[in-house]
């Protein structure tokens, strides 16, 4: 299942539900009136929730308001994320993430609000946290992305993100971003029109001869004949 997105619009309160997977209740509008497992409280722009999974909840709002839910499937937040969040249930918004969900508001489509959660309300040093920093590169390759950023998103010290990654992936950050940063951009020049030099940038390199030298080297052909499909 993954991380599924969607909006929603409540009214009055319907009775208990539970579901097989946990859930984010993000607001964008109005105030929600909300219950978990018959604790109770009351959701507004600067406060969100967490669902675990199975837990029997309900709502009500009265008036105009919007939501973005976010359903996270098997695999998607480890155990102690998930205890870690229990603990919280509600959930006080950072400012970076309400300055995202503001381009919800205003029409915009679903952003990859994943990794921003995983970053404010996932304990450092989680699986979730790592997880949360991958889905934040592939979002954004091109960024800077230099080692004491990656262990800052994480919350653990340069040495012990080498670790986990060498644990996790079988590589170090460094090679794992490049891994990535050139797989943005094999399917960049294979599903897009985008300029190569664009690409090249987009994908986080200083210039298009780097990332021909980077493809070069995994797949001996130029960025234009792997466009085209040709066989080295």
């Amino acid at each position: 299942m993954g991380a599924i997105f969607h909006l929603r619009h409540y009214g009055q309160a319907t009775g208990l539900d539970r579901h097989d997977y946990a859930q984010w209740v993000l607001p964008l509008q109005g105030e929600l009136q909300f219950e978990m497992e018959g604790h109770g409280g009351r959701l507004d722009l600067l406060q969100g929730a967490f669902v675990a999974a199975g837990e029997a909840h309900d709502q009500m709002a009265q008036g105009p308001n919007g939501f973005v839910i976010v359903d996270c499937g098997p695999g998607v937040l480890d155990d102690a994320t998930q205890e870690h969040l229990c603990r919280q249930r509600w959930l006080h918004l950072p400012q970076r993430l309400r300055q995202r969900l503001t381009h919800v508001q205003a029409g915009q489509a679903l952003p990859e609000l994943l990794p921003d959660l995983l970053h404010a309300f996932a304990p450092a040093g989680s699986g979730a946290r790592l997880q949360g920093l991958c889905a934040a590169v592939q979002r954004e390759p091109g960024q800077p992305w230099p080692v004491a950023r990656m262990a800052g998103f994480v919350g653990v010290s340069e040495s012990r993100l080498h670790a986990l990654f060498l644990r996790e992936f079988g590589v170090s950050p460094q090679a794992w971003l490049s891994a990535n940063r050139l797989r943005w951009a094999k399917h960049e020049l294979l599903t897009s029109a985008a300029p190569i030099s664009q690409i090249a940038l987009a994908a986080g390199y200083s210039e298009q001869s780097a990332l021909t030298r980077a493809l070069r080297r995994e797949t001996g052909m130029t960025p234009a004949a792997w466009r085209r499909g040709e066989v080295p």
